[in-house]
């Protein structure tokens, strides 16, 4: 650290403030100690000696009353002429001792300063660690610095820019994952769909073959058998297509309660047996597409239906810069084994043949695609709570959509 600085700092500091109280308290230590000692009070003092000498003999009757006060005034005039003998050593003394005393107070200001600024560096040389490290790419970085002076609120901006890339970049790595994901559905979707369809007119062709040749009602069951076999690798088809081909957002400023009371009023009859909520009032804006996220409500409320919930709670809320959806369920939770890898594609705990596991995929990549996030906030077998979180609309696009 270098303290040549602050150091020539202070020695002036301390060069001025003991010129300073040497001037003047100079000139006030003379006064008050001369002024008992001036020529005109001493004389003053001696006449008026005489004349209690000079009132006793012409008052007998007063003498002892007289006698008191030349005894008083007498000890006074020998103290202010001792007081004249000794007040250039008395002066002297008084001046050390006040610049002692002046010093004293100057060097504990200038220690506590040097102090200071040993600790002001040394938070700044952390500081700019922290800085080399966030330049460097690294996330999430404590940089241990707190207060409200200029090292405090940078380190506090450092630790929030720090978690915001981290989550920035899970973000980043969560659509190049759906988008490879995407990618191979699409594939998929494409090299299966022409031999289903090859299959399907063969079988069609195949039934009517055996009408004509009249054969019995078991070889037509199998071959209906194996047609709703088709048919379910037809549907998974769709779904790798529908995965595939998820459309981009087309946002627009919507209210999210309305939009969630709506939903409400929409799907209650889908799940006659939950009961869904939405305990939020006020107005929330958010810059959504509405049939995307309507669609994302869908496939959690669904979840939890089939997890066995009888009670779900969307509940929408606000900060400073996200809009936050809540979707609670008293369902029996999310299987641990799944939880870890819950909004990968085809991850699901249904039994086979009952799902694809790509509604929370698809949402996952709704969400990111509107600048926000999905997770899971806490799942048991009282129940499980997703979290949406999207940006808030600011007041400016909120007045000029209005």
């Amino acid at each position: 650290m270098k303290f040549r600085e602050p150091i020539l700092v202070l020695l002036l500091m301390v060069v001025g403030a003991t010129t300073l109280v040497h001037l003047f308290h100079r000139q006030l230590a003379g006064a008050s100690l001369t002024f008992g000692t001036q020529p005109e009070v001493l004389q003053a003092l001696s006449a008026s000696l005489e004349d209690q000498r000079q009132l006793a003999q012409l008052d007998p009757a007063g003498e002892t009353t007289y006698r008191q006060r030349f005894d008083e005034l007498e000890t006074t005039l020998h103290r202010l002429q001792i007081l004249e003998q000794s007040r250039e050593a008395l002066t002297r003394r008084y001046e050390l001792l006040l610049l002692g005393l002046t010093g004293l107070s100057v060097l504990l200001v200038a220690g506590g300063y040097v102090l200071l600024q040993a600790r002001q560096q040394a938070r700044l040389s952390r500081v700019d660690t922290a800085i080399t490290a966030l330049a460097e790419g690294r996330t999430d970085l404590k940089v241990g610095i707190h207060g409200r002076d200029t090292a405090g609120r940078i380190a506090a901006m450092i630790e929030r820019t720090s978690t915001a890339m981290a989550l920035d970049r899970q973000r980043l790595a969560a659509l190049r994952n759906l988008s490879a994901w995407q990618e191979a559905s699409r594939r998929q979707a494409h090299e299966m769909r022409t031999p289903l369809t090859g299959l399907q007119l063969e079988l069609d062709r195949l039934d009517e073959l055996l009408i004509q040749l009249g054969a019995n009602r078991s070889v037509r069951d199998r071959l209906d058998s194996a047609r709703q076999e088709l048919g379910r690798l037809a549907d998974f088809t769709t779904g790798f297509a529908g995965f595939a081909r998820l459309p981009e957002p087309k946002k627009r400023d919507h209210d999210l309660v309305a939009l969630v009371t709506e939903f409400i009023d929409t799907y209650q009859e889908a799940w006659p047996e939950v009961d869904l909520r939405c305990p939020s009032s006020e107005l929330i804006s958010a810059q959504v597409d509405r049939d995307l996220i309507r669609q994302v409500v869908v496939n959690l409320c669904d979840n939890a239906a089939q997890a066995g919930a009888q009670s779900i709670t969307v509940e929408t809320t606000k900060d400073t810069s996200n809009v936050v959806v809540e979707v609670a369920d008293d369902g029996g939770g999310v299987d641990a084994t799944v939880a870890t890898r819950l909004f990968e594609p085809y991850a699901t705990t249904r039994d086979l043949g009952q799902g694809m596991g790509l509604g929370l995929a698809i949402s996952k990549k709704v969400l990111l695609d509107h600048g926000g996030d999905i997770e899971l906030v806490a799942t048991s077998s009282a129940g499980t709570i997703f979290r949406l979180t999207l940006p808030k609309t600011s007041d400016t696009q909120t007045e000029a959509t209005s």
